[in-house]
Protein backbone atom coordinates (compact mmCIF):
# COMPACT_ATOMS: atom_id res chain seq x y z
CA UNK A 1 0.00 0.00 0.00
CA UNK A 2 1.08 3.55 -0.64
CA UNK A 3 1.86 6.13 2.04
CA UNK A 4 -1.47 7.81 1.29
CA UNK A 5 -4.44 5.53 1.64
CA UNK A 6 -8.06 5.80 2.80
CA UNK A 7 -9.47 2.51 3.99
CA UNK A 8 -13.03 1.73 5.04
CA UNK A 9 -13.60 -0.86 7.76
CA UNK A 10 -16.99 -2.53 8.18
CA UNK A 11 -18.40 -5.37 10.25
CA UNK A 12 -21.28 -6.16 12.55
CA UNK A 13 -21.37 -5.94 16.31
CA UNK A 14 -18.78 -8.19 18.02
CA UNK A 15 -17.31 -9.22 14.66
CA UNK A 16 -13.77 -8.06 15.44
CA UNK A 17 -13.86 -4.70 13.68
CA UNK A 18 -12.39 -2.87 16.69
CA UNK A 19 -9.60 -5.48 16.93
CA UNK A 20 -8.68 -4.78 13.31
CA UNK A 21 -8.84 -1.02 13.97
CA UNK A 22 -6.49 -1.46 16.93
CA UNK A 23 -4.10 -3.53 14.83
CA UNK A 24 -4.02 -0.76 12.22
CA UNK A 25 -3.67 1.99 14.84
CA UNK A 26 -0.64 0.18 16.27
CA UNK A 27 0.89 0.33 12.79
CA UNK A 28 0.48 4.08 12.41
CA UNK A 29 -2.93 4.38 10.81
CA UNK A 30 -5.28 7.11 11.97
CA UNK A 31 -8.72 5.76 12.92
CA UNK A 32 -11.89 7.77 12.36
CA UNK A 33 -14.74 6.08 14.24
CA UNK A 34 -17.97 7.15 12.54
CA UNK A 35 -20.05 6.38 15.66
CA UNK A 36 -17.92 8.69 17.81
CA UNK A 37 -18.07 11.43 15.20
CA UNK A 38 -21.86 11.04 15.01
CA UNK A 39 -22.10 11.53 18.79
CA UNK A 40 -20.23 14.84 18.42
CA UNK A 41 -23.12 16.14 16.31
CA UNK A 42 -25.33 15.86 19.42
CA UNK A 43 -22.88 17.75 21.67
CA UNK A 44 -23.94 20.85 23.62
CA UNK A 45 -23.61 24.11 21.73
CA UNK A 46 -23.80 22.66 18.22
CA UNK A 47 -26.19 24.00 15.62
CA UNK A 48 -27.60 20.50 15.34
CA UNK A 49 -28.79 20.52 18.96
CA UNK A 50 -30.51 23.86 18.39
CA UNK A 51 -32.23 22.45 15.30
CA UNK A 52 -33.27 19.28 17.15
CA UNK A 53 -34.76 21.42 19.94
CA UNK A 54 -36.68 23.47 17.36
CA UNK A 55 -37.92 20.38 15.56
CA UNK A 56 -38.77 18.09 18.49
CA UNK A 57 -39.20 20.42 21.47
CA UNK A 58 -37.21 21.40 24.56
CA UNK A 59 -37.97 18.04 26.19
CA UNK A 60 -35.33 16.33 24.07
CA UNK A 61 -32.50 18.53 25.37
CA UNK A 62 -30.98 18.00 28.83
CA UNK A 63 -30.11 20.86 31.21
CA UNK A 64 -26.43 20.60 30.21
CA UNK A 65 -27.41 21.33 26.59
CA UNK A 66 -26.85 17.81 25.23
CA UNK A 67 -29.52 15.82 23.45
CA UNK A 68 -31.51 13.42 25.61
CA UNK A 69 -31.05 10.50 23.22
CA UNK A 70 -33.54 8.34 25.12
CA UNK A 71 -36.30 10.97 24.89
CA UNK A 72 -35.49 11.64 21.25
CA UNK A 73 -35.44 7.90 20.53
CA UNK A 74 -38.89 7.50 22.07
CA UNK A 75 -40.19 10.02 19.55
CA UNK A 76 -38.39 8.97 16.40
CA UNK A 77 -38.56 5.20 16.79
CA UNK A 78 -42.34 5.34 17.16
CA UNK A 79 -42.85 7.69 14.20
CA UNK A 80 -41.13 6.88 10.87
CA UNK A 81 -41.70 10.42 9.59
CA UNK A 82 -40.04 11.89 12.69
CA UNK A 83 -37.08 9.56 12.13
CA UNK A 84 -36.79 10.76 8.54
CA UNK A 85 -36.80 14.39 9.72
CA UNK A 86 -34.08 13.64 12.28
CA UNK A 87 -31.94 11.81 9.72
CA UNK A 88 -32.38 14.65 7.22
CA UNK A 89 -31.03 16.97 9.89
CA UNK A 90 -28.28 14.84 11.44
CA UNK A 91 -26.90 12.88 8.47
CA UNK A 92 -25.55 15.86 6.49
CA UNK A 93 -23.83 17.25 9.59
CA UNK A 94 -22.39 13.81 10.37
CA UNK A 95 -21.16 13.27 6.80
CA UNK A 96 -19.54 16.69 6.84
CA UNK A 97 -17.74 16.01 10.14
CA UNK A 98 -16.57 12.58 9.00
CA UNK A 99 -15.25 13.97 5.71
CA UNK A 100 -13.44 16.78 7.54
CA UNK A 101 -11.92 14.35 10.07
CA UNK A 102 -10.82 12.02 7.25
CA UNK A 103 -9.17 14.93 5.41
CA UNK A 104 -7.42 16.13 8.58
CA UNK A 105 -6.09 12.68 9.43
CA UNK A 106 -5.07 11.94 5.83
CA UNK A 107 -3.09 15.20 5.74
CA UNK A 108 -1.51 14.45 9.13
CA UNK A 109 -0.73 10.74 8.80
CA UNK A 110 -1.39 9.72 5.20
CA UNK A 111 -3.05 6.42 6.04
CA UNK A 112 -6.50 6.66 7.57
CA UNK A 113 -9.26 4.16 8.36
CA UNK A 114 -12.95 5.00 8.44
CA UNK A 115 -14.54 2.53 10.87
CA UNK A 116 -18.22 2.64 9.93
CA UNK A 117 -20.66 -0.25 10.28
CA UNK A 118 -23.35 1.39 8.15
CA UNK A 119 -21.11 2.48 5.28
CA UNK A 120 -23.47 0.68 2.87
CA UNK A 121 -26.08 3.38 3.63
CA UNK A 122 -23.76 6.15 2.42
CA UNK A 123 -22.30 5.09 -0.93
CA UNK A 124 -21.03 8.65 -1.53
CA UNK A 125 -18.78 8.19 1.52
CA UNK A 126 -17.59 4.77 0.31
CA UNK A 127 -16.74 6.24 -3.08
CA UNK A 128 -14.12 8.49 -1.42
CA UNK A 129 -12.19 5.50 -0.05
CA UNK A 130 -9.40 3.63 -1.80
CA UNK A 131 -10.71 0.30 -0.53
CA UNK A 132 -13.03 -1.23 2.05
CA UNK A 133 -12.26 -4.26 4.19
CA UNK A 134 -14.91 -6.14 6.14
CA UNK A 135 -14.79 -8.46 9.12
CA UNK A 136 -17.14 -11.46 9.15
CA UNK A 137 -17.74 -13.70 12.13
CA UNK A 138 -20.28 -16.50 12.71
CA UNK A 139 -23.30 -15.36 14.72
CA UNK A 140 -22.73 -17.87 17.53
CA UNK A 141 -19.20 -16.57 18.11
CA UNK A 142 -20.42 -12.98 17.94
CA UNK A 143 -23.07 -13.81 20.53
CA UNK A 144 -20.50 -15.34 22.89
CA UNK A 145 -18.20 -12.33 22.47
CA UNK A 146 -21.01 -9.86 23.05
CA UNK A 147 -22.04 -11.60 26.28
CA UNK A 148 -18.41 -11.76 27.47
CA UNK A 149 -17.53 -8.13 26.76
CA UNK A 150 -20.78 -6.39 27.65
CA UNK A 151 -22.05 -8.28 30.67
CA UNK A 152 -25.42 -8.69 28.96
CA UNK A 153 -27.32 -11.87 29.55
CA UNK A 154 -27.54 -14.19 26.56
CA UNK A 155 -31.18 -13.30 25.75
CA UNK A 156 -30.47 -9.54 25.64
CA UNK A 157 -27.31 -10.06 23.59
CA UNK A 158 -29.30 -12.19 21.16
CA UNK A 159 -31.93 -9.43 20.85
CA UNK A 160 -29.20 -6.91 20.03
CA UNK A 161 -27.73 -9.17 17.37
CA UNK A 162 -31.18 -9.81 15.90
CA UNK A 163 -31.88 -6.07 15.74
CA UNK A 164 -28.80 -5.44 13.63
CA UNK A 165 -28.81 -5.48 9.85
CA UNK A 166 -27.64 -8.78 8.29
CA UNK A 167 -23.85 -9.15 8.00
CA UNK A 168 -24.13 -9.52 4.20
CA UNK A 169 -25.62 -6.04 3.94
CA UNK A 170 -23.04 -4.51 6.28
CA UNK A 171 -20.23 -6.20 4.31
CA UNK A 172 -21.61 -5.20 0.88
CA UNK A 173 -19.12 -2.31 0.33
CA UNK A 174 -16.12 -4.50 1.22
CA UNK A 175 -13.70 -5.43 -1.56
CA UNK A 176 -12.00 -7.85 0.85
CA UNK A 177 -13.58 -9.73 3.77
CA UNK A 178 -11.60 -11.13 6.69
CA UNK A 179 -12.87 -14.30 8.34
CA UNK A 180 -12.82 -13.92 12.12
CA UNK A 181 -13.94 -17.35 13.24
CA UNK A 182 -10.48 -18.12 14.63
CA UNK A 183 -8.06 -16.46 17.04
CA UNK A 184 -6.93 -12.84 17.30
CA UNK A 185 -3.61 -13.96 15.78
CA UNK A 186 -5.49 -15.42 12.80
CA UNK A 187 -7.33 -12.12 12.33
CA UNK A 188 -4.12 -10.10 12.56
CA UNK A 189 -2.46 -12.35 9.98
CA UNK A 190 -5.47 -11.80 7.70
CA UNK A 191 -5.27 -8.01 7.90
CA UNK A 192 -1.47 -8.15 7.46
CA UNK A 193 -1.96 -10.20 4.26
CA UNK A 194 -4.54 -7.69 3.04
CA UNK A 195 -2.15 -4.80 3.64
Amino acid sequence: MTDKFRLGLVGGIASGKSTVAGFLRDRGWAIVDADKVAHEVYAPGTDTVDSIRSLFGAGVVLPDGSVDRKALGTIVFSDPEALKRLEALVHPATRERIALRMDEEAARRGKVVLEMTLLYRWPEMASKLDSVVGVRCPDEIRLDRLVARSGLDRAEALRRLAAQVAQERILAPAAHVLDNAGTVDDLERGIARFL
